[in-house]
């Protein structure tokens, strides 16, 4: 009894993981695009291996905040997907598993 509850419940959280990453892929009308929340977002990326994540504040010059917000409203994903996806380039970029070329 309780193995297939564990079961049903993993289940679930898979189909809702599934259910938002669907519904992020797809434009939201009724969504508030002049406004950017002064909290952290209650929404945290997910990475592929469902990995614990940890939540990281930083202060950016304004200049680069609204370039990152532009790339927010044309990718349609949030600022914190986006940062982490910063971070991840470039930590592999800092560890030598990739390589940034200037583009001209």
């Amino acid at each position: 009894m309780q193995e297939t509850l564990v079961k049903d419940t993993e289940q679930r959280i898979s189909d809702g993981f599934q259910e938002i990453a669907s519904a992020s892929a797809e434009p939201k009308p009724t969504e508030n695009i002049g406004s950017e929340k002064a909290q952290p977002s209650s929404v945290s990326p997910q990475p592929s291996e469902q990995e614990p994540t940890k939540g990281v504040q930083t202060y950016i010059p304004m200049s680069m905040y609204r370039r990152l917000n532009d790339i927010k409203l044309t990718r349609r994903e949030n600022i914190a997907a986006l940062v982490a996806q910063a971070i991840g380039l470039w930590l592999d970029v800092q560890e030598g598993k990739r390589k940034v070329e200037k583009v001209i």
